[in-house]
C-alpha cells in the first residue's frame, strides 16, 4: 500500500481551522475554531466521510425527527459542514481527493475536493485547502486533524473497528 494512502486511513478529529485572508486570518464559516467539533474517516475500501460542526448546536423544541420551525431547520443547516463519498491518494503531488456523493451543502454533490496533506507526524494531519469562495471571496483555509486514539493508523498498528467501546 502506498504510503500516503495508509498515513491517512482511520479516524481523525478537528484540531484547529484557520481561513485566510490577505491581512491574515478570519474565522471559519461556522465560527471560531475553539468553537467547533469535527471528524474525518478514510476507510481502506476508498470511503471517506468528514464533518464539522458547531458545539453550540442547540436542540429543537419539537424533538420529533421531521420536528424543528423553519428558523430552527435553517440555524442547523448554517452550524454544519458535512459530506461522504469516496477517496483517493497521489503520491507524487501528495494530496487527498474526495469524490463527493452526498453532503449538507448540496454545491459539493459530485465535486472533487482535492486537498494538500502536511504530516506534522503520524497522528496530526494539516489539509491545505486551495481558494473557495467565503464571504464573496476565494479564500485558501487549512483544517489540522489528529488522529484518534486506538483507530486505523500507519503500517504497524493495530486495525480496529472505529467504534467507541469495541475495542479493547
Amino acid at each position: 500500500m502506498e504510503r500516503l494512502r495508509s498515513q491517512l486511513i482511520g479516524s481523525w478529529t478537528l484540531a484547529d481551522w484557520k481561513v485566510f485572508t490577505g491581512d491574515g486570518d478570519v474565522d471559519p464559516p461556522l465560527g471560531p475554531a475553539g468553537g467547533c467539533s469535527g471528524l474525518l474517516i478514510y476507510t481502506p475500501e476508498g470511503t471517506m466521510s468528514a464533518h464539522l460542526t458547531r458545539t453550540d448546536r442547540p436542540r429543537f423544541a419539537d424533538p420529533s425527527l421531521d420536528g424543528g420551525s423553519q428558523e430552527e431547520k435553517a440555524d442547523a443547516y448554517g452550524s454544519i459542514i458535512s459530506y461522504a463519498g469516496t477517496w483517493e491518494a497521489d503520491e507524487t503531488a501528495r494530496t487527498v481527493t474526495h469524490h463527493v456523493t452526498i453532503a449538507t451543502f448540496p454545491n459539493f454533490v459530485d465535486a472533487d475536493l482535492t486537498r494538500v496533506c502536511v504530516f506534522e507526524d503520524d497522528d496530526t494531519l494539516k489539509l491545505d485547502t486551495p481558494p473557495m469562495a467565503m464571504g464573496g471571496e476565494a479564500r485558501p483555509s487549512h483544517i489540522l486533524w489528529r488522529r484518534l486514539p486506538g483507530r486505523s493508523g500507519p503500517p504497524g498498528t493495530p486495525s480496529h473497528s472505529g467504534l467507541p467501546g469495541k475495542d479493547s
